[in-house]
């Protein structure tokens, strides 16, 4: 049946809808949650125009929301079909689940999957041929019965292959990280080191999700980290390196489909997550890779033998994909260095480069150690010598250059000083309250009060921690910073720490018996 459209200017979030008056619906056969497919129509013969899209129904009673033969659009409707100022029609057809939904329901049950029946799911998620329930499902599916090796394999191959792949030959180098630590900038000390010994290494990197800051958000401080797919290739062929956001490429569509759907679950299947990093990796060329797990509480990691279970399966996995891998546990009991927001974060990394006398020593050590690694992995160094190349590179000043080379090339201002980095103007300091040592700092605090001053979405925004574990403090002395870009958020976020204190205080004593 052909249809006039409607625009509703309403977002759902994820799912997409139409709205068809219950007249037209009980015409096409159609009852509330039913699927459909909507096509375009050739403006020339007047015939349709596959593959189409596929929505679920709901229903309007009466004419005060549409029209017979009108239907309404919702926002994520609108956009994916792109309809033109000329198209004044549609085709709705009613649609019967793909096949790929009884895997689905196979894996709901606890069955392992075929690599036919992975491939089928995989390109069904590709082309919008699932509802986003139907992917939640099979992500349900993976968090509740997990997956055996074979099918994390064929989930890898499966999702690798659902777009384009890149080559930029054997010697393609990475870094990734499965998060979890407030601050963690390593990557804008890794990639420039790495870059400076003459290795290829095309970091894709990510927005925040649930941090204060992704890589891409604090390197846009520096420079533009969005680039079409054609540029990024012409960009890595002549300078070796980047740090681009991975989202504009659309490599491994597959992957940003389900990761849509794992964001309102809040659901990160280990399965799907070693599929999730190892076909983006794949899909860039990259042979090499260095893992960063950081372990402990608020991590995905709690324990340190969970993390260690998960390198095993992961570098099984990387090695049967092809990938060379290591992986290092990293301590998450604090911050890595001392600034958490973009552009906090962007100024603390730049400062490390030109002075890297300047510390802090966490944020030095870690780049260096996961660096290091990277150079070894490359025959730059012996196993065990990475890390002292990888210092010797950062304290000559090379990986300065290296990255001012990289500012430059996606068009930035290489000569960009710390000091020009513009920090929110609204700052509160905050006062120790007894004479100790710091003993703990809780990540999760430092998140939200992070997120309270307005980051990721204003660079400016941010904290920073001027005591960490271990450190001493006297009454009165400075020991955290909240910076804002206005005074009502700055207020929120000190009145949240002032409640939620990240920092405890302490004596030497452990316990009293």
């Amino acid at each position: 049946m052909r249809f006039k459209f409607k625009k509703l200017g309403i977002s759902t979030g994820a799912v997409r809808i139409i709205i068809m008056d219950d007249d037209d619906a009980f015409e096409l056969g159609a009852k509330p949650g039913d699927r459909v497919r909507i096509f375009h129509i050739d403006e020339e013969n007047g015939s349709i125009i596959e593959p189409g899209i596929i929505t679920i129904i709901d229903i309007a009673t009466g004419e005060e929301m549409l029209k017979r033969g009108e239907v309404g659009l919702y926002d994520e409707v609108a956009k994916k079909l792109e309809l033109s100022s000329k198209t004044k029609e549609i085709e709705i057809q009613l649609s019967s689940r793909p096949k790929s939904f009884l895997s689905i329901k196979e894996k709901v049950k606890g069955k392992k999957l075929t690599t036919t029946q992975i491939q089928e799911i995989i390109q069904d998620c590709t082309h919008d041929n699932l509802l986003a329930i139907e992917k939640a499902a099979f992500i349900v599916g993976l968090e509740t019965m997990g997956a055996k090796n074979d099918e994390i394999v064929d989930l890898t191959e499966a999702m690798t292959h659902s777009g384009e792949v890149l080559d930029f030959g054997p010697e393609c180098y990475d870094k990734h990280s499965t998060g979890g630590v407030p601050g963690n900038k390593v990557t804008l000390i890794i990639v420039p080191i790495v870059a400076a010994a003459g290795l290829l290494i095309p970091k894709t990197s990510t927005r925040a999700i649930t941090s204060p800051s992704g890589t891409a958000d604090s390197f846009e401080v520096l420079a533009p980290v969005t680039f079409p797919k054609e540029e990024v290739v012409k960009l890595l062929q002549k300078e070796k390196a980047g740090i681009i956001w991975g989202g504009e490429l659309d490599l491994a569509p597959a992957d940003n489909a389900l990761i849509r759907v794992e964001k309102p679950l809040t659901l990160d299947p280990l399965p799907l997550m070693i599929a999730s990093i190892l076909c983006k990796k794949k899909a860039l060329g990259v042979r090499k890779l260095v893992l960063d797990i950081p372990c402990g509480k608020g991590t995905k990691f709690p324990m340190l033998e969970d993390g260690r279970k998960f390198a095993n399966k992961f570098k099984e996995i990387a090695r049967r994909v092809g990938v060379e891998c290591i992986c290092l546990l990293t301590n998450a009991s604090q911050p890595i260095g001392h600034a958490v927001g973009p552009a906090l974060e962007a100024q603390e990394a730049l400062k490390l480069l030109i002075d890297p006398s300047f510390g802090p020593s966490s944020l030095r050590n870690k780049s260096c150690e996961l660096a290091g690694i990277l150079l070894e992995m490359a025959g730059k160094a012996q196993e065990g010598e990475g890390k002292e190349l990888a210092l010797e590179i950062l304290n000559s000043g090379k990986a300065y250059k290296a990255m001012k080379r990289i500012i430059k090339a996606q068009g930035g201002d290489p000569e960009i000083k710390p000091e020009d980095i513009k920090i929110g103007p609204f700052v509160a300091e905050m006062k120790s309250t007894d004479n100790g040592f710091i003993t703990a700092v809780r990540n999760e605090y430092v998140n939200r009060i992070a997120k309270i001053a307005g980051c990721p979405g204003v660079k400016e925004a941010g904290i920073v921690i001027e005591r960490k574990i271990g450190q001493n403090t006297k009454k009165g002395e400075i020991i955290f910073k909240i910076y804002s870009y206005n005074e009502k958020r700055l207020k929120e976020a000190v009145e949240f720490y002032n409640s939620h204190p990240p920092q405890i205080l302490g004596g030497m004593t452990l316990e009293k018996i």
